[in-house]
């Protein structure tokens, strides 16, 4: 089960090797516990976009269960722009879609989290910054 995360704008990947469990930073960040980022960036892109990246990992995991991605550049560019409606519309269906206990997330929850995730996407060309993810699910 994911214990902490986050996805956070960060000008680089040597800038987003400072992030995780117990570390500071002052990068725009909303945080993401209890579910696992990466298959909801995924399940995201394959609604908003219609595609399905590969993620880049910044710090593939290990056996201590932390990990760092970037988030895919067609999905930011869709979260960007997509409308309120749209967006609350895949957070419903990512929703009701999982169906591990450790990875469930209501309605509500999930609309809350994409909204904030598609405004640090929409903020990110203004300051030039990348939206990476962080996790640690030990």
């Amino acid at each position: 089960m994911v214990r902490v995360g986050e996805f956070f704008l960060a000008k680089d990947d040597e800038s987003a090797l400072r992030v995780g469990p117990r570390r500071s930073h002052d990068f725009p960040a909303v945080p993401c516990d209890g579910i696992y980022p990466d298959d909801a960036v995924l399940r995201w892109e394959a609604q908003l976009t219609g595609a399905r990246s590969t993620l880049r990992d910044v710090v593939p995991m290990a056996n201590d269960g932390f990990t760092a991605f970037v988030v895919p550049e067609p999905l930011c560019r869709a979260l960007a722009a997509a409308g309120g409606a749209r967006l609350r519309a895949a957070a419903r269906a990512w929703a009701e879609a999982t169906s591990e206990p450790d990875d469930e997330i209501s309605p509500a929850d999930a609309a809350d989290l994409l909204e904030r995730v598609a405004a640090l996407a929409g903020s990110r060309a203004e300051e030039r910054l990348d939206l990476y993810c962080w996790y640690f699910a030990p």
